[in-house]
């Protein structure tokens, strides 16, 4: 029988990794809608602004999330705690302010540097949503960290029925891309306001220069981390649809988007063991513990890709028009990134121990210029092929730098036999999804 801690833990992380799995799989979700409304020039005009909204809000996170899990966690007191949170929600606030202040005046200034003939209400509406984004975040970490799941899902599932609803509304009445902007813009403004007033009346406006300093300092290097990270995950659509035109990544962002889905699943246990494996190095065999679950997660991740090589060639073609099926042959190639990018976060325990966050900084800038110098030289001369390339190699520098610098500074006795068999049979299952397509 699980006693009444562990009973906890699994219905929190079931509810997490729900909630994570409609906010960040509601694009997943409405696929089949998007593809009945949207002409794959038009998808494609969308795809480019997806990416662009992920660089934004790196940009605009600053890596405050990371920062507020770190620092409220080393907070000895509820006070301190609270005043931790409330320094971020006061940062990203401010942050908000200025973002909007940015896309309201000069939106029309930033839409020469965007290809795809994006119009200035699109980019406006697009503002909104990532302007309040961080009132979103911070929040929700606040949340986490307070161990309300229940509260968590429910204000997820209120934001993604908000959204779902107002997008359908306006598809059928022909408002094109802009209806999924302007629900998003709608939905999160209102999520903001309910997130905000619920973190305000717990923690108040209470700050330190000094300690806000100190949160700045520390989330600038996972900002820059994720900043380079863009190269990885949207400069390749970037570049495709400067050089091809928007029409020629519509197949390539279905394909992604299918591609995402071993990571939305896999999402419980790495919800459940990052935050335990640092508590459990610590602990008797610790070392033996954490390698154990590090394979374990690659199992599952190996097993969720190959599930999804199997079975998304069927899904691709019964779920968009036939424009979209090109699809089915880019597929196994982003899977492998995906699950590449999987496994450099699953095998770097290591890279983390410190209280710096430079060398996470550093590995990331090496395999993100690697793969942005492959992209610009590849793309031009081999369209997807070169992206896919590009993607493949860096990901895996990526993966191996991650391993080979976190055994070093902490090293972990990994047994990898079933992890070979796994792939061996992701492998041959991804073939029969390619054969029966």
């Amino acid at each position: 029988m699980l006693n009444r801690r562990t009973k906890s833990i699994l219905n929190q992380s079931a509810l997490y990794g729900l909630s994570i799995f409609l906010m960040k799989g509601i694009s997943l979700v409405m696929l089949p809608v998007y593809t009945s409304y949207l002409m794959p020039s038009e998808y494609g005009r969308l795809e480019i602004l997806v990416v662009f909204a992920n660089i934004v809000s790196i940009v605009l996170a600053f890596g405050l999330g990371a920062a507020l899990y770190r620092f409220v966690g080393l907070a000895d007191s509820i006070e301190d705690k609270q005043q931790r949170a409330a320094e971020c929600l006061l940062v990203a606030g401010i942050i908000a302010l200025l973002s909007y202040t940015i896309f309201h005046f000069f939106s029309r200034d930033i839409l020469p540097y965007l290809p795809g003939n994006i119009t200035e209400n699109e980019l406006y509406l697009l503002g909104i949503s990532l302007a309040v984004g961080g009132l979103i975040d911070i929040p929700l970490a606040w949340l986490r960290i307070t161990e309300r799941a229940a509260l968590f899902f429910a204000i997820s599932m209120f934001q993604v029925l908000i959204q779902v609803s107002l997008t359908f509304y306006w598809l059928t009445n022909g408002w094109g891309i802009s209806s999924i902007l302007a629900s998003g813009a709608v939905s999160s403004v209102i999520v903001a306001i309910i997130l905000c007033v619920i973190q305000f009346k717990e923690t108040k406006i209470k700050f330190s220069i000094k300690q806000i300093k100190s949160i700045l300092t520390y989330a600038g290097p996972i900002f820059i981390s994720g900043a380079a990270a863009f190269t990885l995950s949207g400069m390749d659509r970037w570049l495709l649809a400067e050089q091809f035109g928007t029409t020629e990544i519509a197949s390539y962002a279905i394909a992604i988007k299918f591609a995402l889905i071993p990571t939305l699943l896999t999402q419980p246990f790495t919800l459940w063991w990052h935050p335990k494996r640092f508590s459990v190095l610590k602990q008797h065999d610790g070392k033996n513990i954490n390698a154990h679950f590090a394979v374990v997660g690659a199992i599952i991740s190996v097993i969720m890709c190959g599930g999804l090589g199997l079975l998304g060639p069927l899904l691709i073609q019964h779920l968009t028009p036939i424009a979209y099926h090109n699809a089915i042959g880019i597929l196994p190639w982003l899977l492998l990134c995906t699950l590449l990018k999987m496994l450099s976060e699953l095998f770097n325990l290591g890279c983390f121990v410190e209280k710096s966050s430079r060398l996470q900084m550093n590995l990331n800038l090496v395999s993100c210029g690697f793969g942005a110098v492959l992209l610009v030289i590849l793309v031009p001369l081999f369209m997807i092929e070169g992206a896919l390339t590009a993607l493949i190699s860096a990901n895996a520098l990526r993966m191996w730098l991650f391993y080979y610098y976190s055994q070093k500074k902490v090293y972990l006795p990994y047994k990898f036999g079933y992890l070979y068999s796994a792939i061996s049979a992701a492998v041959i299952a991804t073939w029969f999804g390619q054969m029966s397509a």
